[in-house]
């Protein structure tokens, strides 16, 4: 006798990003679920919705061998991935697995990136202090997420602490952007919209031993201090003559575990990251890590419930969310007659040789796949593709050479 085997939707998860999904005056996290479902298909139908070409999402090799013993199907989709099980009737018209699953299975997936161009068109740290990978689980070993987003929520600002043009934090009670690099919070945030997109603070997966990279100057000593709760698990000391630029991190034998990591130096040096160290899940090659957990107890975020029924009418359906990163749009005239000038912009002087005039907004312009509306003295300018970005200061630009085009 033949049996067959029904699979179920288990899980969903979407990555989406800004930079196809925007249109000028108009935020795709902003829409409501219908226009944005319409949106993305008609990009999808277009072939205009290309971020998952520049991305891989494959499981970890535990994982792989749990999703064959437990009849789990994986697919990499047009907008991320798709998990299907093997099900079975249960009481009550109600659906369970063919395989019984544990709630405190995980399935772990790396994340690569293929193209750079992905990571410049992202509102992403482009320096960060260490070489933590981004982490993203659907349980509460994260906190302050909200569903569908797997993104941990944006913590208040610490003066002092550097912070990259584009980075997000609590300021004044207000969720802001940095629009400028900046330390304290007097000066270069702008209030913002929370659409709970991918943040610095999903950045927390380490190895064991890792470098830190102090962001100021002036540090002669400090002491890096690993806390789980209020318990201090280990303390490395640092000191020397002259500046401390970085230091090399060994925290070998430490249980697997999410930690507080406290720093303290000279210069009233005091600084607090959230770090999960891990001695396999790490790999240096990966942008991040997808972590998913059966049971949860916020019930939105779970997979299966307490009695290892799937959920139910459909499989939860999560987010990464990338925002776009907004940057100065600076041009280069390489050819004909400089123009006058427009009070919307500034010039950069003096222009590199072979270069007629260099011109930079100023304002930054989120970087977007759809055309926006921009000119320089009533002349229309082409927009970046975002490939190219650079510092001009603590700013960050796209830079746009114009080899033949006569403003």
């Amino acid at each position: 006798m033949a049996f067959q085997i029904t699979y179920r939707r288990l899980a969903v998860v979407n990555m989406l990003h800004s930079f196809y999904l925007d249109k000028e005056g108009s935020n795709y996290y902003g829409l409501s679920q219908e226009d944005q479902e319409f949106r993305l298909a008609d990009l999808l139908m277009d072939n205009r919705y290309n971020l998952m070409d520049d991305v891989s999402i494959t499981p970890t090799p535990a994982t792989e061998k749990i999703l064959k013993g437990q009849r789990i199907v994986y697919r990499q989709t047009s907008t991320g991935i798709v998990l299907g099980v093997a099900s079975a009737p249960g009481a009550d018209g109600a659906l369970t697995t063919a395989v019984p699953i544990s709630g405190t299975l995980r399935l772990q997936f790396l994340i690569r990136i293929r193209n750079a161009a992905l990571l410049s068109r992202s509102n992403l740290r482009i320096n960060p202090l260490f070489p933590a990978i981004y982490y993203f689980t659907n349980d509460d070993t994260t906190t302050g997420k909200s569903f569908p987003s797997l993104s941990s929520a944006i913590q208040e600002v610490v003066n002092g602490r550097v912070y990259e043009m584009g980075e997000s934090a609590i300021v004044n009670g207000n969720v802001s952007q940095a629009v400028t690099r900046t330390d304290n919070d007097a000066a270069g945030w702008v209030n913002t919209d929370d659409y709970h997109c991918i943040n610095e603070y999903d950045r927390i997966l380490l190895p064991k031993k890792f470098s830190y990279t102090f962001d100021v100057t002036g540090i002669t000593e400090a002491n890096f201090i690993l806390m789980k709760g209020a318990d201090e698990i280990k303390v490395l000391p640092f000191q020397q003559t002259t500046d401390l630029h970085d230091a090399l991190l060994d925290f070998t034998g430490t249980p697997d575990g999410i930690y507080t990591l406290k720093i303290t130096g000279s210069n009233s040096y005091n600084r607090s990251y959230t770090v999960y160290l891990h001695a396999t899940l790490y790999q240096r090659d990966a942008w991040g890590v997808l972590d998913l957990v059966m049971h949860t107890a916020d019930a939105s975020f779970q997979l299966i419930d307490a009695d290892g029924l799937l959920a139910v009418p459909t499989a939860p359906v999560f987010e990464l969310r990338f925002a776009s990163r907004s940057t100065y749009w600076k041009y280069y005239l390489q050819k004909g007659d400089p123009p006058g000038s427009d009070s919307n912009w500034d010039e950069v002087s003096p222009a590199p040789p072979g270069i007629r005039k260099v011109i930079i907004s100023k304002q930054p312009y989120p970087l977007m796949q759809a055309y926006r509306k921009v000119s320089y003295a009533a002349i229309s300018l082409p927009n970046p593709d975002g490939e190219m970005i650079s510092r001009q200061g603590d700013l960050i630009c796209s830079e746009i050479l114009l080899p033949k085009m006569k403003l």
